[in-house]
C-alpha cells in the first residue's frame, strides 16, 4: 500500500468495469475522381447534398464514382471519400497568368507562407482545390471608406475631411492651385472636394500644390482662395451628393449619358449598382465606362433626363455596414484598414444560381490585426482559416501599391499603426485557368484508395470500388481489405460485361470473377443499374457495388451486421430504373455457384440483392457475408477491449477478468441471433509458463455462427380422408 509516515488514511481506485464496446460496422468508403474537393485526403460526408457541396456535381468524367457514392448515401449517412486526380490538374486563380500545378495534391502547398513553390505569378486568391469547377468562382474586395472616423473606427457623423491650406481653380486648364496644401497626401484620383460652394473631382494629383480637376463651370476667384473639404469616399456606396453633375437615359435604354463634366470612369467600377434618384431604378454597370457614358445589364424602364444619381458596390447588401478602421488599428493609431471580401458563384456551378454569394469576410489589411476575441482578422488569415473554396496567395496590386493608390502610407500587409489606402478601392476578378487535367488513372485511384489502408487512422468497414478495373479491384481486395482484416470490399463487373452485351453477360461476369482472388473480405455483384441523373437531366448506367454496400449498412440499422443483407426485407436496391442485365433463374444459379451475388428485378418486389456470398472459393462459413461481418464485429470489439489488458500481469486474476468481460458481450450477440453457441478459454491451459515468459497472453474464443437460409424446400403431401396425420408424419 502507499507509504505514509504519520497516521492517516490513504485511498486509491482500481477500475474493474471494463466492457467490450460494440464497434461501428457502417463506415463506408470510396475513392475515385470528383470535380472538386481536397485530393488524396479523407473527407466524411453524410448525405448527397453534402457530397455535391464538398466534391462538386457529377459530370461525364466523374458520374460513375459520384453516383456509386450517392447510391450508398441513400442507405446510410456515413461515407468517407477520397478524391483522386491526375497530376496535371490546375487550380483556378484570380490572375489569369497564375496557374498552379497539383503536383503535391495538397491545397496547402500553394500558400506562399507554406512553401508554395508551384506559384508562377502572384495573384490575390487561388481556388482551394484543383479542377475547372474553380472557374465558377469570383472574388470582390471593397476597401475602407475615406472619411472622418471616431477613435473606435466607426464613421463620424461629419464625414467631410478638412483639407490643409487654401486653393483656387481655373476652368480653362482645369488646374487647381494650392497654397500650403498637401495634395499628394490628402487627395487621390476620384476624390470629390467642396470648395467655395463648388464640387470638383480630382483627375490628377501633380504635386502638393497642383491638381487637375473637373467640376462646375465657374472659376474660383483667384483673389480669394478658399479652404476646401474632401467629401466621404467609399467603395461601399456613395450618395448623390458625391456624384458629379447629372445623368440621363432613354426609356428601355441600357446606356447612361452623363453631363459634360461627369466622371464616370473615375467614380464607377464595372459591377457597381447605378441608381437614378428621380425614378428610383437601379441597374448593374457592365461594359466600357468612359467619363460621360456607360452601359447597364438590363434596360431602364423609365426615361431620365438630367437626373441625380448614386452608386453602390454590387455586393453591399451582403454586409451590414461599410468597412472603415478596425478597433485594433484605431488603438494603434492606424487608419483605413478594414476590408470586405465576398466569394461569389459566378456561373452557378456550386449553388445552381448565377452570381450567388457563397462566403463573406470582414477583416483587415493590416498584418497582425486581431478581433475582440483575440483571433486574427487579417484578411489573409480569415480566408485561409474559414473559406471552403479559396486560399490566399498575395496582396492584389490595386491594394498593395501605394504609388498607385495614394490613400495612405502603408501597403496591404503593413503594421496596424499605418494609414492604409482608403480611396474607395474595389478589386474584383473571376478565377480562371482551373483545369481538371487528364482523367485519373487506375494508379491515381489506387493511390487515393491507399488513404484507407491505415487501420489506426481511418475506420472503414464497407469499401466500394465504383467502376474499378480488374487491377484496381484486386488492389482493393489484397491491399486494403485483406491487409486491414476489418472491412469488406464491394466490387461490380465492368460495364462492358453487362451493358449492351446481350447473351454474353454470364460468361463475361464469370470470367471477371475468375480474375479476382479468393477472399472472404470481398463481395462481387452481378452488374449495373440504370438511374436518373437529376443534375444533368440524363439517365446513367452506374455500378451496383454502392448499393450492395448500402444494403449492408441498412441491415446494420434494421437488424445487426451478422444478418444477411439479401432478400425482400433488406436487399432492396434503391433509385434504380431498370437493370441492363436481369439474370433469370438459370443464370442466377450459374452466377451463384461461382460466388457472384445476383441482383434481379422481381415483379411486385422491386430490384433485389439475391445472394449473400463472399469471394471465398473454398467451402466455409466465411463464404457468407453475414458470417464474415459477424467475425469482423467480434474481432474489432474484443480487440479494442483487450487493449486495456496490455501491461497487466498474466495471472489467474487477469485471465478470469478477461473471460468475465468477453462472455457477457458474446451472450448479448447470441441473444440477438448472431451466434448459436460460444466458449471462451483463457486459463493456465492456453497460458502455460513459456507463454507467460514470452510476455504473451492468450484468449481462445470459439464461435458457432448463425447461418442464413439460402435454400428452402417445401414438401406438400396429399393424404386420403380418414387418415390421421400422425400416421403419415410418423410422430
Amino acid at each position: 500500500m502507499p507509504f505514509t509516515i504519520s497516521p492517516g488514511v490513504v485511498t486509491k481506485e482500481i477500475d474493474l468495469t471494463t466492457i467490450v464496446p460494440e464497434m461501428s460496422m457502417t463506415d463506408g468508403a470510396i475513392a475515385g475522381p470528383f470535380k472538386w474537393g481536397p485530393t488524396f485526403d479523407v473527407i466524411t460526408v453524410s448525405n448527397e447534398s453534402e457530397l455535391s457541396s464538398r466534391f462538386g456535381k457529377p459530370n461525364a468524367a466523374t458520374y460513375k464514382t459520384w453516383f456509386t457514392a450517392s447510391s450508398y448515401l441513400a442507405y446510410s449517412g456515413n461515407l468517407k471519400v477520397v478524391r483522386a486526380s491526375g497530376t496535371d490538374a490546375n487550380n483556378a486563380a484570380m490572375s489569369t497568368a497564375l496557374q498552379v500545378k497539383n503536383d503535391e495534391h495538397y491545397e496547402n502547398t500553394y500558400d506562399p507562407d507554406m512553401g508554395g513553390s508551384q506559384v508562377t505569378t502572384a495573384g490575390a486568391f487561388i481556388a482551394k482545390y484543383p479542377g475547372d469547377l474553380g472557374n465558377s468562382l469570383r472574388v470582390s474586395m471593397c476597401g475602407a471608406t475615406h472619411a472622418n472616423t471616431n477613435t473606435d473606427g466607426t464613421l463620424n457623423s461629419n464625414t467631410d475631411v478638412a483639407l490643409t491650406g487654401t486653393m483656387l481653380w481655373t476652368v480653362s486648364n482645369s488646374t487647381l492651385t494650392g497654397t500650403n496644401t498637401l495634395f499628394t497626401t490628402e487627395l487621390n484620383v476620384g476624390d470629390v472636394i467642396f470648395v467655395d460652394s463648388q464640387y470638383l473631382t480630382i483627375t490628377t494629383v501633380t504635386s502638393a500644390t497642383v491638381c487637375i480637376a473637373k467640376g462646375w463651370t465657374a472659376n474660383l476667384n483667384a483673389g480669394s482662395p478658399a479652404a476646401g473639404v474632401r467629401k466621404k469616399r467609399s467603395g461601399f456606396g456613395e450618395p448623390a451628393s458625391q456624384m458629379m453633375m447629372t445623368a440621363g437615359c432613354s426609356a428601355n435604354g441600357v446606356t447612361i449619358t452623363g453631363h459634360a463634366n461627369t466622371q464616370f470612369d473615375t467614380q464607377f467600377t464595372v459591377g457597381d449598382l447605378f441608381k437614378f434618384e428621380g425614378t428610383n431604378e437601379e441597374r448593374k454597370i457592365t461594359g466600357t465606362i468612359t467619363a460621360t457614358s456607360m452601359t447597364v445589364t438590363e434596360p431602364f424602364t423609365l426615361a431620365a433626363a438630367a437626373n441625380t444619381y448614386s452608386r453602390r458596390w454590387e455586393y453591399a447588401d451582403a454586409f451590414d455596414s461599410e468597412p472603415t478602421t478596425s478597433a485594433h488599428c484605431a488603438r494603434n493609431n492606424g487608419k483605413y484598414d478594414e476590408i470586405h471580401v465576398v466569394v461569389v458563384d459566378e456561373d452557378g456551378e456550386f449553388t445552381g444560381a448565377n452570381n450567388t454569394v457563397m462566403e463573406t469576410y470582414s477583416g483587415s489589411v493590416a498584418a497582425g490585426a486581431k478581433g475582440e476575441d483575440g483571433q486574427s482578422i487579417y484578411y489573409k488569415d480569415l480566408v485561409n482559416r474559414m473559406s471552403k473554396n479559396l486560399r490566399w496567395m498575395d496582396h492584389h496590386a490595386d491594394g498593395d501599391t501605394v504609388a498607385t493608390w495614394m490613400g495612405g502610407t502603408t501597403s496591404w500587409g503593413g503594421a496596424a499603426s499605418g494609414t492604409f489606402n482608403a480611396n474607395g478601392v474595389i478589386v474584383s476578378g473571376s478565377l480562371t485557368g482551373g483545369t481538371a487535367g487528364t482523367a485519373a488513372t487506375a494508379g491515381n485511384i489506387q493511390t487515393a484508395m491507399d488513404e484507407f489502408k491505415n487501420v489506426e487512422q481511418v475506420d472503414v468497414t464497407l469499401l466500394m470500388t465504383a467502376d474499378a478495373d480488374k487491377a484496381t479491384a484486386i488492389h482493393a481486395i489484397n491491399n486494403i481489405a485483406e491487409y486491414r482484416k476489418d472491412c469488406v470490399a464491394f466490387i461490380s463487373p465492368t460495364q462492358a460485361n453487362v451493358v449492351n452485351n446481350a447473351g454474353s453477360e454470364v460468361d463475361d461476369v464469370i470470367a471477371f470473377r475468375n480474375s479476382m482472388p479468393s477472399s472472404s473480405y470481398a463481395v462481387l455483384d452481378s452488374g449495373w443499374k440504370y438511374m436518373y441523373d437529376k443534375y444533368n437531366d440524363v439517365y446513367r448506367y452506374v455500378p451496383l457495388n454502392g448499393d450492395v454496400a448500402g444494403t449492408c449498412a441498412y441491415t446494420d440499422q434494421a437488424r445487426d451486421p451478422f444478418w444477411s443483407p439479401a432478400g425482400i426485407d433488406r436487399g432492396n436496391i434503391r433509385n434504380a430504373i431498370k437493370l441492363p442485365f436481369n439474370p433469370n433463374k438459370t443464370q442466377r444459379d450459374n452466377l451463384y455457384k461461382n460466388g457472384i451475388n445476383p441482383i434481379t428485378a422481381m415483379p411486385g418486389s422491386g430490384i433485389l440483392l439475391f445472394g449473400d456470398k463472399t469471394l471465398l472459393a473454398k467451402p466455409s462459413a466465411f463464404d457468407r457475408i453475414n458470417v464474415r461481418r459477424l467475425f469482423i464485429l467480434l474481432e474489432k470489439s474484443i480487440a479494442a477491449m483487450a487493449n486495456s489488458f496490455l501491461f497487466e500481469f498474466n495471472d489467474e486474476f487477469t485471465r478470469s477478468r478477461f473471460t468475465a468481460t468477453v462472455e457477457p458481450f458474446l451472450r448479448d450477440i447470441q441473444g440477438r441471433g448472431g451466434v448459436q453457441d460460444f466458449a471462451v478459454v483463457c486459463d493456465g491451459g492456453n497460458n502455460p509458463p513459456d507463454v507467460v515468459d514470452r510476455n504473451e497472453f492468450r484468449g481462445d474464443i470459439y464461435i458457432k455462427p448463425s447461418r442464413s437460409i439460402n435454400f428452402i424446400q417445401l414438401q406438400f403431401v396429399a393424404v386420403r380422408s380418414g387418415v390421421e396425420f400422425e400416421e403419415i408424419i410418423g410422430r
